[in-house]
């Protein structure tokens, strides 16, 4: 059975700047996500948007190709993973933007289901103390990223197309 959890902050940015910042690739992601050790668009994707795929290596060294089959920026945003791990049944992401008097309030939330078929109830426990604890942190990273007014205005130019270092694999 699918897992969910979700983490939510206000920060005060617009919708499109709190988007932005959340969709960030390459080096841009790097310096704010602890968790992320690369993320980058594959195949010849030139910016993200429904049907992109995108590469996600994290600490822990799990890998993942996400596709984007939901996109409405400023809004809402959701992937699905199409290549993981193998321990790892189904995952995906999705994040949620709503205006609020003094900013936007912002919610990430991940669905997973792991693949043991022994075990399950105890794999299922462990995982969930693990990913919760990650998303956690990686949300605390975006709030104190939303306060870096550089990172914030390269975010919305990379979602405009003016993409950082390292953000498509075909130009590494």
């Amino acid at each position: 059975m699918a897992q969910s959890l979700e983490a939510s902050a206000t920060v005060a940015l617009s919708p499109e700047e709190a988007f932005a910042l959340a969709h960030t690739l390459g080096a841009d992601r790097i310096a704010w996500d602890s968790h992320v050790e690369k993320r980058m668009l594959l195949r010849d994707a030139q910016e993200l948007g429904r049907g992109v795929q995108v590469f996600e290596r994290v600490n822990d060294g799990r890998r993942v190709i996400l596709k984007y089959d939901v996109w409405f920026p400023g809004q809402v945003s959701s992937n699905r993973m199409v290549k993981g791990p193998w321990w790892l049944a189904d995952y995906g992401e999705g994040w949620h933007f709503t205006e609020v008097d003094g900013g936007t309030k912002v919610t990430w939330k991940i669905t997973y289901k792991h693949a043991a078929r022994a075990l399950g109830d105890q794999i299922g426990g462990v995982m969930k103390l693990v990913f919760r604890s990650e998303l956690d942190q990686r949300m605390d990273d975006y709030v104190a990223a939303s306060l870096d007014a550089d990172l914030v205005r390269d975010s919305v130019d990379a979602l405009h197309g003016q993409l950082p270092r390292f953000a498509r694999h075909r130009d590494r």
